[in-house]
């Protein structure tokens, strides 16, 4: 958002020109400009003045309708007693005040109420009775939730001046509720926002390191982007496409949480600037992609069609992502102009054509829209610490079972998190599954759209492999959850074999010492059988030790460089046996270059007699923790049957 406020010229109090102001923002007809002059004229708290041009000009960012902005000027000074209306100014007319007594409500209810986890019979009624009374603010008019979301936005800024803690609480609300509302309602810029400030306060350390180090490599990667943007543009005008290209920046939580999710470092996230391509018309989104996918190799699970599965906000869009230039994996996004300003302004789109009286089905979509997110916060508990530690997106995935009823996932949830989903028998009993008619694997994410058909067996047997992140099986917290409880109702001799089986395991295609007294004392348990029986139960994560793991290889551990330059790091490698079929080279290059690892040579074999193959990888890794999460990704391969690393001298 652009704040024009500073530019604008000013009274001798300082105040800006309001005039200027609106001409400066957008053209409003002369009734109201005067309408919302004298909303302004009755503001007399210099803050709340000031609190309410910041609100009033996201508003118009968004193309609301006058009252809105009304509402957004006032908001503040109705809120702190501070605004003076007389017989001669009667500038809130009724439906503005509705607007604002609605903001009002929502803004009393404590949505981090509903987090209260487990809730206590006499807390029930509560809980209902403060969701009941949000959805009613937002269902009786839907600009009351745009409003609100604004104003979360100006609040979250203005929070810096805040005690520590009443910072902390706004930003958990915020990337709880506040933003998942928002990408409900497809207002992206809202969502963004929300996400950055909140992200800010939670977690400042994480977000002054980021911001520095997109300043610090801003020049660099503008280049390599306006390089790439001007290739394509003169590709797409070579063919006569008519089309604007653009680049597109990642906001700062977006990027921490590709970092986390993927376990890599800043300098592993090549797409921290990306590509967004607007044209007329929806055939024209086609040719686009064509050349796209004709230019640089085609990342495989990478492409999503918006524009013929549209999500469930009415977002439209095209989503690739190639192997650009100099190996690097590039983000496309195709759309339309008219797609591109509903995926900024969302449900605002409709005040800028046909005013917000919406018909029964629009009506129906909003409906539809706030109660998905009523759903949402039942499971605010988790939701919670999901959103503030960025693991899980609050987005979401609709599938269906083979009888027709939807099903309503977070995004990358597999077909064993759809078991769990469906009863918790159903996911301890889980051992396949059919998507859309096909055996899938049940570490394959889903897409909205998708049927999803759960086979099981006559006796609970989940399996350990389960719990293990790399591997990708479970992304929700309710699966693991009740893999975690059934293991813990085992034996505890049983858990232990199986815990330090799979230590050993991990530890010998690592390639790393046997060593698990060692292991155990150093990641701070009292023998081997403790750290086995945690490791067994799922509360330690093997995927957590890699540290304590690489300082028995190297004696001590070996700081390495947040950035480090480009050609540096330590050569591994790496071994993969697999079934062997069409395309499975392709399938472990776009494995590794998710992780953004550099392959400095190749070396495969195939048996006809046996129908396996065996690839002999070299790769340049930044640090062995890297090489962990390479091997674990290039397990989750369709038809790899074993990945390890060799151990080497490492060399930079």
């Amino acid at each position: 958002m652009v704040w024009l406020r500073e530019t604008l010229p000013r009274k001798a109090n300082g105040e800006p020109v309001m005039d200027a102001w609106l001409d400066a923002v957008v053209r409003l007809t002369p009734s109201s400009r005067s309408r919302v002059c004298a909303t302004f004229a009755a503001v007399t708290e210099p803050e709340a003045r000031t609190l309410g041009l910041e609100l009033a000009e996201i508003l118009l960012g968004l193309r609301m309708d006058a009252p809105s902005v009304m509402a957004g000027v006032a908001f503040f000074a109705v809120a702190r007693g501070s605004f003076c209306e007389s017989a001669e100014l009667p500038c809130l007319d009724p439906e503005t005040a509705a607007l604002i007594d609605a903001v009002q409500r929502l803004s009393a209810t404590d949505v981090l109420a509903f987090a209260d986890s487990p809730l206590l019979s006499s807390e029930r009624k509560t809980q209902a009775g403060n969701v009941r009374s949000m959805l009613i603010s937002l269902i009786d008019d839907p600009r009351v939730a745009v409003i609100k979301l604004a104003e979360r936005v100006v609040a979250l800024g203005q929070a810096k001046r805040e005690p520590i803690e009443a910072q902390r609480r706004a930003a958990r609300e915020g990337l709880a509720f506040f933003a998942p509302l928002a990408g409900r309602l497809g207002i992206g810029q809202l969502k963004w926002a929300i996400e950055d400030l909140a992200f800010r306060y939670l977690y400042p350390a994480e977000y002054s390191k980021i911001a520095s180090l997109l300043v610090g490599r801003r020049a660099e990667r503008e280049r390599h982007v306006e390089a790439v943007r001007q290739d394509l543009a003169f590709l797409l005008d070579a063919k006569g496409v008519h089309a604007e290209v653009h680049g597109r920046a990642k906001h700062i939580y977006s990027i921490w949480q590709k970092m986390r999710r993927k376990g890599i470092g800043f300098a592993s996230v090549h797409d921290v600037q990306a590509l967004r391509v607007l044209v007329d018309d929806v055939e024209a989104c086609y040719e686009v992609l064509g050349v796209v996918h004709t230019q640089w190799p085609h990342i495989r699970n990478e492409f999503d069609d918006y524009i013929t599965n549209p999500k469930e906000n009415g977002y439209r869009s095209i989503h690739t992502a190639v192997i650009g230039p100099m190996g690097r994996m590039l983000e496309v996004q195709i759309r339309t102009h008219e797609m591109h300003e509903e995926a900024e302004l969302g449900v605002c789109a409709h005040w800028a054509y046909k005013g917000h009286d919406e018909g029964e089905a629009d009506k129906a979509n909003w409906l539809r829209s706030v109660l998905d997110w009523h759903d949402e916060l039942n499971g605010a508990g988790q939701a919670v610490g999901r959103s503030a530690d960025g693991a899980e997106s609050p987005e979401r995935t609709f599938v269906t079972t083979p009888q027709g009823h939807v099903v309503d996932l977070s995004v990358g949830a597999t077909a064993l998190d759809f078991a769990f989903r469906i009863h918790t028998d159903v996911g301890l009993r889980c051992i396949d599954a059919l998507v859309d008619g096909k055996p899938t694997p049940l570490n394959v994410p889903l897409r909205t759209g998708q049927s999803v058909d759960v086979q099981t067996g006559e006796t609970e047997a989940p399996r350990r492999e389960w719990l293990n992140p790399g591997l990708g099986y479970v992304t929700t917290a309710r699966a693991r959850s009740k893999i975690q409880a059934w293991f813990r109702g085992q034996l505890a001799e049983s858990n232990i074999r199986a815990g330090e089986a799979l230590l050993q395991e991990t530890l010998e295609r690592l390639g790393l010492p046997m060593d698990l007294e060692r292991l155990a004392d150093s990641a701070g348990y009292d023998s081997v059988d403790a750290l086995s029986m945690a490791v067994g139960v799922g509360d330690q994560l093997v995927v957590d030790l890699v540290h304590d793991m690489l300082t028995l290889e190297n004696g001590e551990a070996t700081p390495q460089p947040d950035e480090p330059d480009a050609g540096t790091g330590s050569l591994h490698d790496l071994t993969l046996t697999a079934e062997d079929r069409n395309g499975l080279m392709l399938d472990v290059m776009a494995a590794l270059a998710e992780l953004s690892v550099s392959v400095t040579s190749v070396n495969a074999e195939a048996s006809r007699q046996h129908a396996t193959a065996v690839i002999r990888l070299t790769v340049l890794v930044p640090d062995l923790a890297t090489v962990a999460a390479a091997v674990e990704r290039l397990r989750r391969v369709a038809s790899m049957s074993d990945v390890r690393r060799n151990p080497v001298d490492a060399s930079t």
